[in-house]
């Protein structure tokens, strides 16, 4: 199993957008341990399929580069940090008004 975000599109003709997040392991080894002590919202609930409001995207994002410097100078962790570059990347590039669900699970 994994976490991933869903991202669906108003227009029935464009495909949704499917962003890998973390395994499972890496999810409950270092996520989670750290999103925890950090006192993070949304990233305890990645693994849970929480459905993210558009409004709510900014707090998610904001979470997600909170985490990164969490985890940041720590080598072994450097994979894990171009990972959430690259997710912040994708989200970023969002054009929030096509945007009609955000499962992320």
């Amino acid at each position: 199993m994994s976490v991933a975000i869903l991202i669906k599109f108003k227009s029935k003709d464009r495909d949704s957008l499917y962003i890998p997040v973390a395994t499972q392991g890496a999810y409950h080894g270092l996520w989670l341990p750290t999103a925890e002590k950090l006192g993070l919202k949304w990233v305890p609930l990645f693994e849970d399929g929480p459905v993210v409001d558009v409004i709510d995207l900014p707090e998610v994002m904001d979470e997600l580069r909170k985490l990164r410097d969490a985890l940041a100078g720590n080598p072994k962790n450097d994979s894990l940090l171009e990972r959430i570059d690259w997710i912040l990347e994708e989200l970023s590039g969002l054009p929030l008004n096509e945007v009609s669900k955000i499962s992320i699970g």
